[in-house]
């Protein structure tokens, strides 16, 4: 297929949709049909879309059309929601890997509590150690 660069517009053209029904589409590009932004048949969408959908696109799930917008320099792929999945769901170890490295951004290096916020990674310091400290001093910057 080329390069999608800049998805041209042609005349209005009949597409036969997987479930036999007929629209039309504003032209072919790389053999896929082309809609301009909210003009894409119901059951079409963004890959986004499947994301707030909590879908996915499933495995070796062909392109359907493409969804063009701003004269065709910007484009996105379209899939079938019918064919998508569920997306994939985080396991508890993931979960608390992910937890434990957020604790991680939150904990001070120095006196060991939990913050609330992440910290700047120049110091992982939170706001009264650094103060205390001095870190960073300002002469050694300025140095």
């Amino acid at each position: 297929m080329p390069a999608r660069e800049h998805v041209q517009f042609g005349a209005l053209a009949d597409v036969e949709l997987w479930d036999g029904r007929i629209t039309w589409c504003r032209g072919f590009h790389g053999g896929l049909p082309v809609w301009k932004f909210g003009e894409a048949p119901a059951g079409l969408v963004t890959p986004r879309q499947l994301r707030e959908q909590r879908l996915r696109a499933a495995r070796g799930q062909e392109v359907y059309g493409l969804l063009a917008w701003r004269g065709g320099r910007r484009f996105a792929d379209l899939y079938r929601v019918d064919l998508a999945v569920p997306a994939r769901r985080y396991t508890p170890a993931v979960a608390a890997s992910v937890e434990a490295m957020c604790r991680a951004h939150r904990t001070c290096r120095d006196c060991g509590r939990d913050t609330g916020r992440w910290l700047p990674t120049s110091t992982w310091r939170c706001d009264d150690c650094a103060d205390t400290t001095g870190y960073p001093a300002p002469a050694a910057v300025a140095a």
